[in-house]
């Protein structure tokens, strides 16, 4: 990323007379000041350029909102060749979203909370990581009925398994560490897929299961698909 300018030192306002700093030179001495500076900016770039590699996609792949996740779920669960959307884990289980889909049209706040830091660089969030109640594995089932496109051991996501749906979609489950389903396989919704583990990539999200889902190709946010909570 561009490295980010800090205040121009020669504005700042002069010691006041009594020896103390000034207000605006205390408030700019704050040490969560350049970090916060920096993450944001790095937030507003990283959309700018999301925004752009997603150009040609659809606005719903582009844009969640309130308004079209209800239109989306209903053409979804109504389609002759989907099932209705579990979210992808098994029943029973006491789990949660600890991270979700990098918002290109959100705030600041929002872009910043969908951010992987990875080697010292931030990556907009193209899924949504789950975690049980602990940080303890769990069972990972499909979200969607579809073919199992590829299973495969990626260095920096663990065991990943993709599946291919009706009407364009895709999902992914990464950060398996065991895995229950073969290429070529066909899979109803609520089948089992594997179970979680831990990854390179998000070693701060400890033990969880990273999902995302495509449509035409193009990401979108998983929660405008999966039942409300």
């Amino acid at each position: 990323m561009d490295d980010k300018q800090h205040p121009n030192q020669e504005n700042q306002k002069p010691d006041a007379p009594n020896g103390r700093p000034s207000n605006a030179k205390r408030w700019m001495s704050k040490r969560w000041l350049y970090p916060a500076i920096y993450l944001g900016a790095a937030a507003v770039i990283i959309g700018l350029m999301y925004a752009k590699s997603q150009s040609g996609s659809t606005q719903t792949s582009v844009q969640p909102t309130e308004t079209n996740t209800t239109s989306q779920t209903t053409t979804q669960t109504t389609s002759a060749g989907l099932e209705p959307w579990l979210w992808p884990y098994q029943e029973g289980t006491d789990a949660a979203v600890t991270m979700g889909f990098y918002p290109i049209h959100g705030t600041a706040t929002q872009q910043e909370n969908a951010l992987v830091d990875y080697d010292n660089t931030y990556y907009p969030h193209k899924g949504i990581d789950i975690q049980a109640k602990g940080g303890q594995t769990f069972t990972v089932v499909a979200a969607q009925k579809g073919t199992v496109e590829s299973v495969s051991n990626q260095p920096l996501y663990g065991y990943e398994v993709v599946v291919n749906s009706p009407d364009g979609y895709t999902e992914t489950y990464q950060s398996l560490g065991s895995v229950d389903v073969k290429q070529g396989q066909s899979i109803e919704a609520g089948d089992t897929i594997g179970t979680t583990s831990t990854n390179v990539f998000e070693q701060s999200q400890g033990n969880h299961l990273y999902f995302q889902v495509n449509l035409n190709g193009s990401p979108i946010d998983p929660e405008t698909v999966l039942p409300k909570q």
